[in-house]
């Protein structure tokens, strides 16, 4: 039987969603019915991780089964496909190979991945199917499923050149990875997106909104975080799923936090290590940071994947005095950008940086951040532990 990740291995630059149009006959008619009752859709630009995996861990905790399929992993590709109980994937390989030969296709690691996830979801007749798109939604691979339950965590510009250059494109990108929703879950988002949401869509029956859920339960929003947002929007999420169960009992269950996210590796001095890549990521890191821990000087860590909006990021700390800038020197994780270009616009605006090693920001002893690529993460994930 062929193993998973070497099967994976061969598809690592195949990143492509080439084969959207073959998708949806890997399933039979029934079998998608099902994965559109079962799966709750997980669209929006920041938050789609941390709120896969709470939900994850509030189903667990109430004996729900479950697989969630999220990406990219961090550190092992056994990260995408988790579930309530161990589940050997390799078996499900073959249903792949198959596909591919008689559609004379190659499939991307990204739908690899989510096919077999949802293969080993039906196969083993589980609650739920937690699937977290990639990009967008309305053209992601995730969308052959029209899911009934979608969760929209945020909306920022990210992705520009696929999803428009609009805040209301990407938000219209994000809403249709499914045309028939049952119940839109909403997080917290700005007015003007709310009312448009309201008004404008009509491919769902009913919506939630967590501005409205945090009220309901006497929780003040100006007190939370960005990563307490995304736990609160997951208990709305099974809250309203579950309505048998104690509002109570759900939050006496404990959460085992998503790695990489504001993710605390040293207390003294304070490092932190967050997978933040966009503008509207990163600056909600900061101002979590900074609510938490004030105006501390701070060594920021910084590398970008290609095809980030750099100049628009690297402008949160220009002008900053508290932030010492450290740029990730060349070659160290996959696809980064390279620090030419990052230096180009620092030079510019005339702000001071060095180059710099994982190996220095983890010697460093000044309080610091890790940032700008959840690859860069990972890397750092995976050189510390071995």
């Amino acid at each position: 039987m062929t193993n998973l990740k070497n099967y994976l291995e061969v598809k690592v630059n195949n990143r492509g969603n080439k084969n959207l149009n073959y998708l949806s006959s890997f399933f039979s008619e029934t079998e998608l019915s099902i994965l559109s009752d079962k799966t709750i859709s997980i669209v929006g630009t920041n938050g789609k991780s941390s709120t896969a995996n709470n939900i994850s861990m509030l189903l667990k905790g109430l004996d729900k089964s479950y697989i969630s399929f999220t990406s990219p992993h961090l550190f092992d590709y056994k990260e995408r496909i988790t579930a309530h109980k161990d589940l050997n994937l390799n078996q499900y390989i073959q249903y792949l190979e198959k596909f591919e030969l008689e559609n004379n296709i190659i499939l991307g690691y990204f739908e690899s991945t989510f096919l077999i996830a949802a293969k080993a979801f039906l196969h083993n007749d589980l609650d739920y199917f937690i699937c977290e798109a990639g990009i967008g939604g309305k053209y992601d691979t995730t969308s052959i499923i029209q899911s009934k339950n979608v969760v929209l965590t945020s909306i920022g510009l990210d992705h520009t050149d696929i999803l428009g250059h609009k805040i209301t494109d990407i938000l219209d990108q994000k809403i249709y990875v499914s045309n028939d929703i049952k119940t839109l879950f909403v997080g917290i988002l700005n007015e003007e997106l709310i009312e448009i949401i309201k008004s404008d869509y009509t491919n769902y029956s009913q919506s939630i909104y967590l501005s409205e859920y945090l009220k309901s339960k006497n929780i003040l929003l100006s007190n939370l975080i960005f990563k307490d947002l995304n736990y609160y929007l997951s208990l709305m999420v099974v809250d309203s799923l579950l309505q048998d169960i104690k509002y109570a009992d759900l939050t006496n269950i404990k959460i085992q936090e998503a790695i990489g996210r504001f993710e605390i590796v040293s207390d003294f001095p304070v490092k932190i290590i967050d997978g933040a890549h966009n503008y509207e990521g990163v600056e909600i890191l900061l101002r979590d940071f900074e609510n938490k821990y004030g105006n501390l000087i701070t060594d920021i860590f910084l590398g970008f994947k290609k095809g980030k909006d750099i100049n628009k990021i690297l402008n949160l700390f220009i002008k900053k005095t508290n932030y010492n800038l450290h740029l990730i020197e060349d070659n160290t994780f996959f696809d980064q950008e390279i620090t030419k270009e990052i230096e180009y616009l620092l030079d510019k605006n005339g702000k001071s940086y060095k180059i710099a090693s994982l190996e220095q920001f983890k010697k460093n002893k000044n309080p610091s951040i890790l940032l700008g690529s959840l690859y860069l993460i990972g890397e750092y994930k995976k050189r510390t532990i071995t």
